[in-house]
């Protein structure tokens, strides 16, 4: 048995209000904001595991517990958006709203390990990284350019916690590279897992190779002329692709990019994202045939998502058979609002 401190989402986080660039994480939560004289700025407060006792949990159950993701946008001095709207504008509304994945949380089991490998294997580059000795965890933000402009990683470390169980829910992240077979060689130089070979995808030309990372996460590499989003992809399974569909459309705003079904491998994927695959992070909805459930483990966690407006955002939410796991509104004692919701299958994401 192992004694692991899970410590509360407090009300008393207080970033610095005298920079646009500041963060506050707690174990999976982050808070951070982007800069930019054009263009709104988001912040995020992903909040991987909620935190309040000391307490002991088998090694494979480690933080298994009810978590909360959060999209969030700086208020700036607007006043709070009325949520009196109906049905029909809130679902007119959403298609409009300025939205982008922002970045996706999970947790590893070494730190400085991962962001070797990442580095040195898949050429991200560190962008920040936060320790906090105190409540016992560490983050890093990976990514293949600035947060305010792309969707990257961010990676929780909990002190003394090794190993996670990622479950059978989770699939895999998408990079695209402009020589798969290189990429490989390179990996496998560096003593990295590779768990599928350079190669055509079944069915298609696109060449891929699968690997895995240090604590055994999934990363699918897609040969792509040069784009501006590498980091492209996050693959999770559900268990009724049609009401996948219908949620993230109705209720994030997202496009159906393209669907399509493999019957001889019995699996339907259909990608989801607010634009094209090639230039920007998509949402991959995997469905397996006659499986509706999956087990989420406790390694994975949420994906960020800026929004204009969180208010109508949960309104939008509520219709669309989401789950709010926080009602919109202010972060204490800062002008942010944020908002928290499950989608059909549970995953985190807002």
């Amino acid at each position: 048995m192992e004694m692991v401190r899970i410590i509360p989402m407090a009300s008393s986080i207080r970033p610095s209000l005298s920079s646009f660039r500041s963060c506050v994480s707690r174990c999976g939560v982050s808070l951070s904001s982007c800069n930019s004289s054009r263009r709104p700025s988001f912040l995020h407060l992903g909040s991987a595991v909620q935190q309040s006792q000391l307490f002991s949990v088998k090694a494979s159950k480690l933080f298994r517990v009810e978590g909360s993701n959060m999209a969030v946008r700086s208020a700036g001095n607007m006043a709070q958006a009325s949520t009196s709207i109906t049905q029909e504008e809130a679902l007119e509304w959403v298609k409009k709203d300025n939205r982008r994945m922002l970045h996706v949380v999970y947790r590893v089991g070494d730190l400085e390990r991962t962001i070797k490998f990442y580095t040195e294997c898949l050429g991200m580059k560190l962008l920040r990284k936060r320790d906090i000795p105190e409540e016992r965890y560490t983050n890093a933000f990976l990514g293949y350019g600035p947060e305010d402009s792309h969707f990257v990683i961010e990676l929780t470390y909990n002190y003394g916690v090794d190993k996670y169980d990622i479950g059978t829910g989770f699939g895999h992240f998408g990079i695209a590279v402009e020589d798969v077979a290189k990429t490989v060689d390179l990996i496998k130089a560096k003593g990295g897992k590779v768990t599928r070979e350079p190669g055509p995808v079944k069915g298609g030309s696109t060449v891929i190779a699968f690997i895995e990372d240090p604590d055994g996460y999934k990363f699918e590499l897609l040969e792509r002329g040069p784009t501006p989003e590498p980091l492209c992809q996050v693959m999770l399974r559900v268990g009724d692709l049609d009401r996948s569909i219908n949620f993230y459309e109705k209720a994030f705003g997202m496009e159906l990019l393209r669907k399509r079904d493999n019957p001889e491998y019995k699996y339907t994927i259909a990608m989801m994202g607010f634009g094209p695959e090639d230039k920007s992070a998509v949402l991959e909805l995997t469905y397996n045939y006659g499986v509706t459930q999956y087990d989420k483990g406790n390694a994975y966690a949420q994906i960020a998502v800026g929004t204009d407006d969180v208010y109508k955002t949960a309104e939008v939410i509520k219709i669309s058979e989401g789950k709010l796991t926080r009602e919109p509104g202010p972060l204490p004692g800062i002008n942010t609002k944020i908002t928290a919701c499950l989608d059909p299958d549970g995953w985190k994401t807002v």
